[in-house]
């Protein structure tokens, strides 16, 4: 491992971790719909982001500089198994107790993984448009075709 920042601890490292912990959990389980896959991912973001430490430049943009890697790493496991998981096979694993909130939670995992991954990063982690932009790695213009799109679907989905 490189030279981390003096500022940049084990101790900083394993705080910044815990604060995104949801949030990192969230984001790799909407767009692998599973479980297992989804702690994968985690495991393989954090590793990386540890070994990566030294390239964080400022840090407070910790958060979104992990949920890049954990969407990268996220995709990485799509891409090696090349597989779909059919949403009926699928266990809710995400809800806040209320039937209504899981239906829309359901509904957002029916989404395209480009549509689903802003739509968390939006909604459910209160990210602003630039910062969004810079995790997919796509411009503004189309995180915000991406989150309009969605709602489009997410209002069809709904009203069946």
């Amino acid at each position: 491992m490189r030279n981390i920042k003096p500022e940049y601890t084990k101790e900083w490292f394993s705080q910044q971790v815990h604060l995104c912990e949801k949030s990192l959990y969230r984001v790799t389980v909407s767009l692998l719909a599973n479980q297992t896959d989804a702690e994968d991912a985690m495991q393989e973001a954090l590793c990386t982001a540890y070994e990566k430490l030294h390239t964080l430049k400022e840090a407070e943009k910790f958060r979104p500089w992990l949920l890049k890697i954990a969407t990268n790493a996220a995709y990485d496991i799509l891409r090696r198994r090349k597989r779909t998981v059919p949403l009926e096979d699928t266990e809710p694993v995400y809800h806040d107790g209320t039937a209504e909130k899981l239906g829309l939670w359901m509904a957002v995992q029916q989404l395209p993984p480009d549509y689903r991954s802003v739509v968390v990063l939006y909604y459910y982690e209160d990210l602003d448009l630039q910062s969004i932009s810079r995790i997919t790695g796509v411009p503004e213009a189309t995180v915000k075709t991406r989150l309009f799109r969605a709602r489009q679907r997410l209002k069809a989905l709904l009203a069946e």
